[in-house]
């Protein structure tokens, strides 16, 4: 027959227990709110801007001195059947936007598919704004004498994408 009495059975056990494993969850607990900050990871679009340059018959112009804010997300660029190249971006207003380099027109107007809404000047070059289509992205539509369609597109407002629009410089 066992000798054990609930009747005598202590605290310091128990507590002994409740500290460890306070101190195993108070480190985890800080770990995660240090980390719970937004990450948006980052791509370089040098090597692509530099690939459309070989490619392209027309000079290529890549994002440039963004201000704080701007992280370029994707990249993706085509050689095949005519160069076209688009680079992502999250803006500083937790939007995304889009600027495409094209010579394809077909492809141009499927990325600024709203309707006209007026124009704009940014980077030294007119641009039509295009409004909301579908998906409620807007879009600015330049048409380049030498041939290349550039449009910058995304759910952000004509400020955000005129200032994306306006960084465009050619290397």
């Amino acid at each position: 027959m066992s000798t054990y009495n609930r009747a005598d059975a202590s605290l310091g056990p128990m507590v002994v227990a409740m500290g460890v494993i306070l101190a195993i969850l108070i480190p985890m607990a800080l770990v995660v709110k240090w980390r719970s900050g937004e990450n948006i990871p980052s791509v370089d679009y040098a090597p692509h801007a530099a690939a459309m340059e070989q490619e392209a018959d027309f000079p290529v112009p890549a994002p440039a001195d963004l201000p704080e804010g701007w992280v370029p997300t994707s990249t993706d660029m085509t050689a095949d059947g005519g160069a076209s190249w688009t680079v992502g971006f999250a803006t500083p207003q937790d939007r995304h936007a889009e600027y495409l380099v094209t010579g394809d027109e077909e492809e141009a107007m499927a990325a600024a598919s709203g309707e006209s809404d007026g124009t704009a000047e940014a980077g030294g070059r007119d641009w039509e704004r295009r409004g909301a289509d579908s998906e409620g992205d807007r879009a600015l539509l330049h048409r380049g004498e030498d041939g290349a369609f550039l449009v910058v597109s995304g759910g952000s407002g004509y400020g955000e994408l005129e200032e994306l629009a306006g960084s465009l410089a050619e290397g």
